[in-house]
């Protein structure tokens, strides 16, 4: 994106919120202290970039609205690709020390930095685990056990690693090897070792928010304790108790109010029964009540609880292995990675390519990472604005790619190259797309043109 086109497109976002603040160019300039001609300037993307954000500050000051909301970040990519190669990755080089069963802190992990761009909602990190052991022993005090943190982690293994988790209390060590993936909920502490001091040990760690950290400047300002926005996730029955109370608190019905609703209709819905958080709710029932409470079905159901998908392990199976897109004419050889039903838009594989020359090229609504941890090199072609483009990736290089890029992949080598791929959605997610799709002019949420009234 040229400085030019991201001066326009600010520019029209900030008419978007202008439209919402039910503000013309004019009632805002004299509001803020512009001069008409300047704020048309300003949504028209004539103005510096300087000028585009004191006016953005000036709305902040003057409206009730985060202005930090108003400014689009640039786009790092080129044409919707970003590449980092394995030079510059070792650049970004840092060691971490950790303290050793004798207290003493020394070299545990080296990370580097891979593919990353300011478009992304992933930090994909290369990580070599320094720190040796000859067991398997969860409570090895050689172990250095993190705190958790906030971002959801997808693992790719390479090498001999111990995985270490903890849950509740109780800990864990799994062998992991090359082609094994793992999924960690936000906050379980874990660790990695090596298993080896002759072979290398490395975790392709993909971390990334979701909802929650969308919302993270939102939970931030809440002066209401989080605690009352939780379901108990792990009592399925008092879950769905709880939210349909919400529901009802947010229909300003009492339970009074909603039996006589449910008497009027001839319903044989017993709302104690649901309210009941030992007691099973059917289908049938949260649909026909979610009728009475003005939402739909899938506004009554929250995923039950499975307590194997806390930390989730995926180990590599050659027979899994499918051919993409068919056996007669062969593109590539994937085997899923890890997947988890609380995230059913993470996804991951292990793609091993089968042709030599450019070919089909296939897309997706996600944003994607790969990372060629093969030893050839790989021929990598991209499609955007009616043009192809064409690069390629070496053993060590990563890449990432905006959504909806179509995209091939080709051998450069006699081997077979080996890459990986880690995709995620941002937040323009499934439950945005369905939003979306009910607009009557999606043309203007991107790239508004018009004040909302003539």
């Amino acid at each position: 994106m040229t400085g030019k086109t991201h001066i326009k497109i600010q520019g029209k976002r900030i008419l978007s919120e202008l439209n919402d603040l039910k503000r013309t160019t004019e009632a805002a300039a004299s509001e803020l202290g512009f001069t008409e001609e300047f704020t048309l300037g300003v949504i028209e993307g004539t103005k510096t970039e300087r000028e585009i954000m004191d006016f953005i500050w000036a709305m902040g000051e003057r409206y009730p609205i985060d202005p930090y909301d108003l400014i689009i970040p640039k786009n790092d990519t080129q044409m919707g690709v970003k590449i980092m190669r394995r030079k510059e990755s070792e650049l970004s080089k840092r060691i971490f020390n950790r303290k050793n069963k004798d207290g003493e802190k020394t070299p545990y992990y080296e990370y580097r930095d891979t593919a990353m761009s300011r478009t992304a909602p992933f930090k994909p990190e290369w990580i070599k685990e320094l720190r040796v052991v000859s067991d398997n022993n969860p409570e090895n005090p050689d172990v250095a056990y993190n705190n958790g943190h906030f971002m959801h982690q997808m693992t790719f293994f390479l090498g001999p690693a111990n995985f270490y988790y903890d849950i509740y209390g109780k800990k864990f060590c799994q062998e992991m090897n090359t082609g094994d993936s793992n999924y960690i909920t936000p906050f379980f502490p874990h660790s990695f070792t090596s298993r080896s001091k002759d072979e290398e040990a490395l975790i392709i760690a993909v971390t990334f928010g979701g909802e929650v950290r969308r919302a993270q400047k939102e939970i931030y300002s809440l002066k209401s304790p989080l605690e009352n926005f939780k379901f108990d996730f792990r009592n399925h029955n008092k879950a769905i108790s709880d939210l349909v109370l919400q529901h009802m608190e947010s229909e300003r019905l009492s339970f009074n109010n909603l039996s006589s609703i449910l008497k009027e209709n001839n319903s044989k819905i017993n709302l104690l029964k649901i309210l009941d958080q030992n007691s099973e709710k059917s289908i049938d029932e949260l649909k026909e009540l979610a009728l009475y409470l003005n939402i739909g079905l899938r506004d009554l159901l929250i995923p039950g609880y499975r307590e194997d998908e806390d930390i989730i392990i995926k180990r590599h199976s050659k027979e899994e292995s499918f051919i993409y897109p068919n056996n007669k004419s062969p593109l590539y050889k994937i085997n899923t990675l890890v997947r988890t039903e609380r995230l059913s838009e993470m996804k991951g594989f292990d793609i091993e390519v089968l042709t030599n020359s450019l070919k089909e090229p296939s897309s997706k609504n996600l944003h994607s990472y790969f990372y060629n941890y093969g030893n050839s090199l790989a021929g990598f072609s991209w499609w955007d604005n009616g043009g192809v483009f064409h690069d390629e990736l070496n053993s060590g290089d990563s890449l990432y790619l905006n959504p909806r890029i179509k995209h091939a992949f080709y051998n450069k080598e006699k081997d077979n190259a080996k890459i990986i791929e880690l995709s995620i959605p941002g937040a323009l997610n499934l439950q945005t797309q369905i939003e979306l799709s009910a607009f009557s002019n999606i043309e203007r949420v991107a790239y508004e043109t018009k004040e909302w009234f003539n």
